[in-house]
Order: C-alpha cells, then structure tokens, then sequence
C-alpha cells in the first residue's frame, strides 16, 4: 500500500512538473535551404528534431518549431531572389522571437545566421556547411575559433570523408594503379563549396589514385560530360555532386532529376555524397550520414535551450558516415561487390 502511494505521487510529481515546463515553452526557428523533404535537408531536419528531443526538448509539449524551406535549388536560385526571400525569413525571425535559429546548408547560413552574428538575443546552430566556417568568418566575424566560437554561432561542418570514399570504391569496383576518379561540381554557391572541399580533403591524392574535378556550368555540360566519360576506360568511378543545373529553356533541375538521368545513361558507378543519394539510385560507397550530422546540430540547440552559450560550444564535423550500396545499381553495371565489404555496409538498398 505504501509503495503504491509513493509510486502515485512520483508519478503525480513528475507530471504537474511536465505541465509546468509545458506552459513555458522555448522557441526553434528551423530554416533549410532548399525545399521541404530535400534530399540534404530532409534527413538533417530529422535529425535535429531528435537531438533536440535527446536534450529534453520536445515539439508541442515545451518547444516550439518554426519551419521554413527557403526553395534556393528549384525557385530561389539566383543571387537576387535568394537575398529577396533572406529578408521575407529575418521579418519572420524578427516576429517569431525564437531563443535559437537552426539552419540547414549554406544558403540559409550564409544569407540569414550571418545577419544575426554577435546579436544578444538569439542564438545559431547550423548544420551542414559545406564552405569553411574561416571563409565565412571573413565574410562577417562570428568566431574564435572551431573549438571555441566566443559569439553566439556553432554548428555542424560537412566533412565529406573523400578519402575513405575513394577507399571503398576501389575496393568495390577493383580498381588499380592508374584507375582514374572523376569529382563532378557545378558553379552554384554550393557547388563552389564542394570544389573547395575536395581540394582540401585531397590535398594529398593516395599513391596510385587519379583524382580530377570537372566542373560544369548548365544541363548540357554535363550530359556531354557523362558521355565523354563513358568513353573513357581509364575512369573507374565518378563523384556526381553538380546539383542544380539549368536547361536552355531555363528550366532548373535538380538532384532528384540529375541523378534520375544520370544512372540511365551513366555506364560508371557513382560515389554518393550522403547515402539518402545511394537510396534513391546511386551505386554508393562511404556517405555522409546526413541524419548523425543533424542530430548532433540538434543536440547543440538542445544544449543552448538548457542554459550553455553558443559560444562555449565547440564547432564540429559531421560525426559519421555510412558504408552504403545500392544493389540493382550494382547489378544493372555488372559489379560484384566483394561479400567482406557487403557485409560491412551500414545501409544495403535493393
């Protein structure tokens, strides 16, 4: 009898003290780049509402969530119209008076959290920079440094993991000394970033590898692309990461479009940058895991609502990645991956 009337007032306690962090809830403006359900941002939104769950912030009991999808692949494309729809976003901020702003890639970051460095009242975590957090620093200071911001900004870099990558397709695809590995970017902001990234992370190439960058500038530059490489016996395996490109009729195309077109008409496996990329057709190999990479932003946010500064928060990168195949590409290019590396894969799509 006792112990059931002790377990009724834990219970009684524990709920009225639910209620109480109910009634006052804190505020998240979350802001992707691109549009809803993105093949980026849609796993680190994902992931960011479940850190912030890990911290014990939880949607529509003691946390608010604003989103906003700032379409910069498909609509908001251009310099003008994506400075056009950042000042549409700081009006809704501005009226939202959120504690922290959570943004996804680089357009929102660089467009909107930069607007907001060294402001008292509001806090940024962002989640998948692709460009140097230095670069942008230069842009608009906001830190010390990765380890210790000092201001109100810190996040989540996308280290892509090239070399690891590379790694697991040449053990995929059998490829040997003189085997060629082409990168493949366009000239939108983020294709800039990516460029920069494979240059860094590829600073020094491993023995015996050929690693190029091609770059292209609209939807028939890169089909040529395709199709020279294609020709090209010495090319083992490409890294397609050109995302938004644009037709002569001014149509845009993005990575849902490109990748469609590319496994139909591609006769070379495909790295893929995050392995949602892998699930939706990409042969695969060492991937950003997208969904990790979010849920760490959400758990600095979390961090942030419970009372510890921005600034105290070290800025980190992506935490993992993922070994992922896609076997009916696999099989439509005739590769067997090897059973050891099959067995090792985190995530296998059929």
């Amino acid at each position: 009898m006792q112990y059931t009337l002790f377990i009724l007032l834990i219970s009684t306690f524990i709920g009225l003290n639910g209620l109480a962090n109910a009634e006052v809830k804190k505020r998240v403006f979350l802001l992707a780049s691109y549009e809803e359900n993105h093949v980026c941002g849609g796993p680190q939104e994902s992931g960011i509402i479940s850190g912030l769950s890990r911290e014990g912030w939880f949607r529509d009991l003691n946390l608010e969530v604003e989103f906003y999808y700032m379409d910069t692949k498909r609509k908001n494309n251009t310099p003008e119209s994506m400075q056009a729809e950042a000042k549409l976003v700081i009006d809704r901020i501005k009226d939202f008076k959120p504690q922290v702003l959570i943004t996804i890639d680089d357009n929102a970051f660089r467009e909107v959290a930069l607007t907001l460095a060294g402001e008292k009242n509001i806090s940024v975590v962002f989640s998948g920079l692709n460009d140097q957090p230095e670069f942008y620093n230069q842009l608009q200071p906001f830190m010390g440094s990765r380890k210790s911001p000092g201001g109100n900004i810190t996040g989540v870099y996308e280290k892509l993991y090239i070399k690891r990558s590379l790694d697991v397709i040449q053990r995929s695809v059998g490829g040997t000394k003189g085997s060629k590995y082409i990168g493949i970017t366009d000239y939108s902001p983020t294709g800039n970033a990516i460029t920069k990234q494979f240059q860094i992370e590829l600073a020094t190439v491993p023995e015996g590898l050929s690693w190029e960058i091609r770059r292209v500038k609209n939807w028939q530059e890169y089909t040529d692309l395709i199709n020279l490489i294609n020709r090209d016996e010495q090319v083992k395996a490409i890294y397609p990461v050109a995302l938004t490109l644009m037709t002569p009729d001014n149509k845009t195309y993005t990575a849902p479009e490109i990748f469609d077109w590319t496994i139909h008409h591609s006769k070379k496996p495909e790295m893929a940058l995050n392995y949602y990329f892998s699930q939706i057709g990409l042969f695969g190999g060492a991937a950003v895991d997208f969904r990790a990479m979010g849920f760490l932003a959400g758990k600095k946010a979390g961090k942030i609502l419970n009372g510890s500064d921005a600034g105290d928060i070290p800025i980190e990168d992506a935490p993992e990645y993922a070994i992922v195949f896609n076997l009916n590409r696999a099989k439509s290019l005739g590769i067997e991956i090897p059973l050891p590396l099959l067995t090792a894969a985190d995530h296998v799509y059929k």
